[in-house]
């Protein structure tokens, strides 16, 4: 256990980008779920997202993956460990986000408008140079 580990408090711009970056996590979540259970528990026709119980069970997969990804993504950036995870993970929301919004078949909505202002938001928050700082002080710290 490092020192400072009990006293070393993450400063507010940081807890702010978490907190923006984590809009996306239940929502991986609660699709990983329904994903997962329509592929292999409980089909349903027609499938919701693909042409088969197979795609549907992948697609879970998948959102399950992006899950457990986003969330150590964000534990990381809280915990002074990594930054760049915590950026390239809400490039990908962002992206994502666009594409909801661009392609009206795909049912974006004001969901996908709210998960990309919330990824822009935490991709500011993430690049001011207070997250920079906390970041490389904890690396310093754990080097020693």
């Amino acid at each position: 256990m490092r020192d400072d580990d009990v006293d070393r408090d993450a400063p507010p711009i940081v807890v702010g980008a978490a907190t923006a970056g984590s809009v996306p996590v239940p929502f991986l979540a609660v699709y990983a779920v329904m994903f997962i259970v329509h592929g292999r528990f409980h089909p349903v026709v027609p499938p919701d997202i693909t042409s088969t119980q197979d795609g549907e069970f992948v697609a879970g997969i998948i959102a399950l993956v992006l899950f457990l990804v986003s969330f150590v993504a964000v534990i990381w950036l809280l915990n002074g460990t990594r930054r760049w995870p915590f950026v390239i993970v809400q490039l990908a929301v962002l992206a994502g986000a666009v594409d909801l919004v661009v392609d009206d078949t795909r049912g974006g909505g004001i969901t996908a408008v709210v998960i990309g202002a919330a990824a822009v938001v935490a991709l500011v928050l993430a690049s001011l140079p207070q997250s920079a700082v906390y970041v490389s002080r904890a690396s310093e710290t754990s080097a020693r």
